[in-house]
C-alpha cells in the first residue's frame, strides 16, 4: 500500500517499512480525502495539524517527485467537508462574508511569504489557488520540530538559544528592512529546527505590512509573546513589535518560563529580569533582554537588528575571554548560585561555607564532595570525587580520587539527582 507520509509502496495499513510512520488514529471527519490528487498534481498524505483557520498535509508534487506540505483554509465553525470527502461547504450563510474575507487573507498570507523566497529562514510557498469551494497553498516539505518542542523544563544551553534567536532575529529583521512586514505572530511555535540546523519561521497568518499601514490591526496575539500594543487594534506597530515576541521566546528558551501577558504587566504582574532566574548568562545579557521586553514601545530597543548586534557582542568578547568559566549550583532544577572561576586553579566544592563553591543545607553533599579545575589548554573541566556519596557523570558514578575530563555537556550529579553543578561559561 502506498505510504500516506512518505508515499512509498511500503505501507501495510497501519505502520511503513521505509520511513516508520505508524497510523495511530483514524482520519479525521474534516480532513481531505486521503491519496485525493488536488490540482491534479498534489497527491494529499496525512494530516499534519489542524488549527482554527487551517489544515496542513503532508503531500506528493507529482510533477516535481518531492514531499511537500499543502495548507488548506477550514475555518472550523464556518464550514464542513462534504460527504465526497473533497469538497467545503460554507454552513453559515449569515457569514459568508466572513468566509470569503478569510480566503481572501489566506491568499494574501500565501503571496506574503512567496515574497520572501530569497530569504533562506522562511518557509518557500510554491503555489496558490482556489479549488473545492476553499483555497490552498503549497509550500516546501520541512524535516524539523517547532522550537518550542526543544526547550527543557528549565531552560536551554546559552550558546545554543542565542544561536537559535541570533538567525530567527536575522531572517526578521531582513524582512522588516527589505520587505517591510512584520510578523506579529513570532512565538517558539512558530520557529522550526530542522535536522539540518537551518532554523525557520513559519506561519505568516497575521503578518502586516508596516510601511503601508500603520493603524486598524487585527488583534491576533499570544499571551507572554504578544507586546502590549498588540492588545489594540489602533496602536502604532513597527519592529519594536516583532522583537518583544523575539526576546519573549528567548527568555523562554533560557528559563523555560512565560513572561507575563503585558496586560497582567500593565496592571502590576510583575517581570522577573533574566538574571534572577539565569545568573549564569550574565548580567549583561540580561540587561540587553530586559531593555528589549520593556512594556511601553517607547522604552523599548527599536529594532531587532540592534537587539542582535548587542547580544552578539557580548558572545564575541566572552569568546575571547579564555580565562572566563562559571561553574552554577542547581538544587532541584533550580540555578541557587553561580561561581565565576580562573583557568587551571583548582577550587573545592562541597557543603562546607568554606568551599569555593558551595550546596549550603544539603545534608548528602558532604563538606568537601569534589574538586574541581578548567584546563585552560584543552579548554575541558577536570574533576575528582572526594565524597561519602559519590559523584557522577552522566549517571554514572565515578572511582574515587581518579580525575576525570568532563564537558559543559556532561550532566553532574552529587550524591543524587537533586544536586547538580552546571558548567559553562
Amino acid at each position: 500500500m502506498l505510504c500516506p507520509n512518505c508515499f512509498t509502496q511500503s505501507f501495510n495499513g497501519v505502520s511503513c517499512s521505509s520511513c516508520g510512520y505508524e497510523m495511530k488514529d483514524g482520519k479525521c471527519i474534516e480532513d481531505l480525502k486521503l491519496f485525493y490528487k488536488l490540482k491534479k498534481r498534489y497527491v494529499i498524505g496525512r494530516s499534519l495539524g489542524a488549527g482554527g483557520f487551517g489544515i496542513t498535509y503532508v503531500a506528493y508534487d507529482l510533477f516535481t517527485d518531492n514531499r511537500v506540505c499543502v495548507k488548506e483554509y477550514f475555518p472550523m465553525g464556518l464550514v464542513v467537508r462534504n460527504s465526497d470527502g473533497i469538497t467545503v461547504q460554507n454552513t453559515r450563510t449569515n457569514r459568508l462574508d466572513e468566509f470569503n474575507h478569510g480566503i481572501r487573507r489566506f491568499m494574501e498570507e500565501a503571496n506574503i511569504i512567496r515574497e520572501m523566497n530569497n530569504i533562506s529562514g522562511v518557509v518557500n510557498v510554491t503555489d496558490c489557488f482556489e479549488e473545492n469551494g476553499t483555497a490552498y497553498y503549497v509550500m516546501e516539505y520541512l524535516e524539523g520540530v517547532s522550537l518550542k518542542k526543544l526547550v527543557p523544563e528549565h531552560g536551554m544551553d546559552f550558546r545554543i538559544a542565542s544561536e537559535i534567536i541570533m538567525k530567527a532575529g536575522r531572517t526578521l529583521d531582513l524582512i522588516h528592512k527589505e520587505k517591510g512586514y512584520l510578523h506579529r505572530d513570532i512565538s517558539p511555535e512558530n520557529i522550526m529546527i530542522l535536522a539540518s540546523g537551518r532554523v525557520v519561521v513559519i506561519d505568516f497568518g497575521s503578518a502586516k505590512n508596516f510601511f503601508m499601514s500603520n493603524s486598524n490591526y487585527t488583534i491576533t496575539l499570544k499571551h507572554g509573546f504578544a507586546p502590549i500594543e498588540q492588545y489594540s487594534s489602533t496602536d502604532m506597530q513597527g519592529p519594536f513589535t516583532d522583537l518583544y515576541a523575539l526576546a519573549s521566546t528567548y527568555y523562554f528558551l533560557l528559563t523555560g518560563k512565560v513572561i507575563p501577558r503585558a496586560t497582567d504587566r500593565l496592571t502590576g504582574a510583575v517581570y522577573e529580569p533574566l538574571s534572577s532566574l539565569r545568573p549564569d548568562v550574565g548580567q549583561e545579557v540580561s540587561d540587553v533582554v530586559d531593555h528589549a521586553l520593556m512594556l511601553r514601545p517607547s522604552e523599548r530597543t527599536a529594532t531587532i537588528g540592534e537587539f542582535l548586534d548587542s547580544l552578539e557582542e557580548i558572545i564575541i568578547k566572552r569568546g575571547t575571554d579564555e580565562n572566563r568559566v562559571v561553574v552554577s549550583v542547581s538544587i532541584d532544577g533550580s540555578i541557587q548560585n553561580t561561581v565565576s572561576i580562573e583557568a587551571d586553579k583548582e577550587i573545592l566544592v562541597g557543603r562546607s561555607t568554606k568551599c569555593d563553591v558551595v550546596f549550603p543545607n544539603c545534608d548528602n553533599v558532604s563538606k568537601l564532595h569534589c574538586k574541581l579545575m578548567f584546563d585552560g589548554k584543552n579548554k575541558q573541566f577536570l574533576i575528582e570525587d572526594c565524597s561519602t556519596n559519590g559523584t557522577y557523570i552522566n549517571y554514572v558514578r565515578m572511582e574515587k580520587g581518579t580525575r576525570y575530563y568532563v564537558g559543559k555537556q556532561d550532566l553532574i550529579i552529587l550524591a543524587n539527582t537533586r544536586y547538580r553543578l552546571i558548567l559553562g561559561e
